[in-house]
């Protein structure tokens, strides 16, 4: 085999591997990627607000059987935010609720009543 004809194959042959090696890297920084921001998700910081219940809506659930229903709470600064309650504990328009807002460090707020 001629000197030139090695040279391009063996360069060939290692382009080949670093594209292999490329591809590999990049999933495993994806994944990692993936990994970190479930972990962003996870860290939750909790605040206790309170707000008044401006009205109370039949769950939409793919079940038949939904046991809850979906309320609307005015929150003291405006916003208007909806949480799940169970039927047994339905509150009535104009109550008073405390509600815990969740600040996940990707930036999402949910709300649960408490």
């Amino acid at each position: 085999m001629r000197e030139e004809t090695r040279k391009k194959l063996e360069r060939t042959l290692w382009i080949e591997r670093a594209k292999i090696a490329c591809i590999g890297l990049a999933v495993v920084l994806a994944i990692a990627a993936v990994f970190e921001l479930e972990n962003l998700d996870l860290a939750v910081t909790d605040t206790r607000v309170s707000g008044v219940v401006q009205d109370v809506d039949p769950l939409v659930s793919k079940t038949s059987a939904a046991t809850g229903v979906n309320v609307g709470v005015k929150l003291p600064d405006g916003r208007l935010i909806r949480v799940v309650a169970l039927k047994e504990h339905t509150p009535e328009v104009g109550a008073n609720l405390e509600i815990t807002e969740h600040h996940h460090a990707t930036g999402r707020v949910t709300y649960t009543l408490r």
